[in-house]
């Protein structure tokens, strides 16, 4: 398959101070394939986080974003927020946004025993996320198996779409206020069937659902309304809940009606609400387990700490680290109680997760100054320095 690249900055408006042009601010690039499905040039935006690049042995989720070009500004600020500043509610993710070239044509649904309806279209875009940009992105960047597919409005529907006839693309499904109606409500009928009728093991599936309703209606007596005008949030309502009784498909599923949000309004918070759902195993508030815990011993706690990045690494299907401030902060959190040997538990653990940050030799050095052992200690102090010629261990230990 032909393929080439074509890359450029995708940048916030330049800032101007007097008269002088500043510097840029860059929060993605744009990337190019050549699609041999589609017979045409597809643009994606891409969005890499921080860390990107700086360990050879990084890897990172991916969400793909249907129509890329309108909300991947919120989707990157979103993750960027929630996985960043010890934030712990989204791990750092790649985000592949696609623009659209042919909305209805791309994302319509369908019945496949509707032979009046022409599924072609649908089915070439699928084929092209499944076969081309898939590889194409797995290929070119450091990416996971983990995948999340987002997608609004007739691109929520695409994603339900995906989700039941094609669940092995993704492990997250995120449909934010879908379209069902579409054929007379024949894709909304088709769509029960599968899912009741399948198993969707290790998938999730995030709906969300706006108010389109008028004001003297409610989620009760609109159900009852026969008018084109509550076609859409009926069609949600009944799909979001009759999807909620089907227990035994192992479809990790979650809805939310969002009654102070329109139509185009409901996007972005439903983009926050559906990361933090899918990676909701993710969190470790360790404030929370100190407080609701009081007496929980030290060995413990670290315990719960190495149970938890444990699960995150079989989640993600990658190794995923601690943070280095955090478990040094909780080091020397007992070491100021003077639970020494708990002190140690997190000190260790940071310098086997980081034998290259001199912090890490640095606390432990402090730590054996603390329980006497200045041998140790020199030894930890000189690590440090061997890594960091500024080490920053707060005593130096007496050779």
């Amino acid at each position: 398959m032909k393929k080439f690249m074509i890359i450029s900055f995708l940048l916030i408006p330049t800032l101007y101070c007097n008269g002088q042009k500043q510097d840029k601010i860059t929060i993605g690039v744009i990337d190019s394939i050549y699609s041999e499905i589609l017979s045409e040039q597809r643009k994606v935006w891409i969005y890499m986080p921080d860390s990107y690049n700086s360990q050879a042995d990084l890897r990172y989720p991916v969400l793909y974003l249907l129509d890329g070009d309108v909300y991947f500004y919120s989707l990157s600020g979103i993750v960027k927020q929630l996985s960043s500043f010890g934030n712990t509610a989204c791990p750092e993710a790649l985000i592949v946004a696609i623009p659209n070239t042919n909305r209805d044509k791309d994302l319509m649904p369908f019945d496949p025993n509707d032979e009046e309806f022409d599924s072609s279209g649908i089915e070439r875009f699928t084929n092209f996320i499944e076969k081309e940009l898939i590889p194409y992105i797995d290929d070119k960047y450091l990416t996971l198996q983990h995948r999340t597919l987002i997608g609004h409005s007739l691109g929520g529907s695409f994603v339900l779409n995906t989700l039941i006839n094609h669940q092995s693309l993704f492990t997250n499904y995120l449909a934010i206020d879908p379209g069902l109606k579409f054929h007379n409500y024949r894709f909304f009928n088709y769509a029960i069937e599968k899912i009741r009728n399948n198993n969707f093991k290790n998938k999730s599936l995030f709906m969300t659902v706006a108010n389109t309703m008028p004001e003297a209606m409610d989620t009760l007596t609109v159900l009852t309304d026969t008018t084109w005008t509550t076609a859409t949030i009926r069609s949600n309502l009944k799909f979001a809940k009759a999807v909620e009784k089907f227990t035994s498909n192992e479809l990790d599923y979650h809805w939310k009606y969002y009654s102070n949000e329109n139509h185009l309004s409901v996007p972005t918070i439903s983009e926050f609400d559906g990361l933090k759902y899918f990676f909701k195993w993710k969190v470790i508030d360790l404030d929370k387990i100190i407080r609701t815990n009081p007496y929980i011993s030290g060995e413990s706690f670290f315990n719960k700490v190495v149970d938890h990045y444990r699960n995150v690494t079989e989640k993600l299907g990658f190794k995923t680290l601690p943070n280095h401030e955090q478990m040094d902060d909780l080091g020397n959190y007992y070491m100021q109680k003077e639970d020494f040997d708990e002190a140690f538990l997190f000190f260790h653990y940071n310098i086997e997760n980081y034998p290259n940050n001199s912090k890490s030799y640095d606390s432990m050095a402090n730590y054996f100054l603390a329980t006497e052992q200045s041998d140790m200690a020199t030894e930890m102090f000189n690590k440090a320095i061997e890594i960091n010629d500024t080490p920053h261990a707060t005593k130096n230990p007496k050779n």
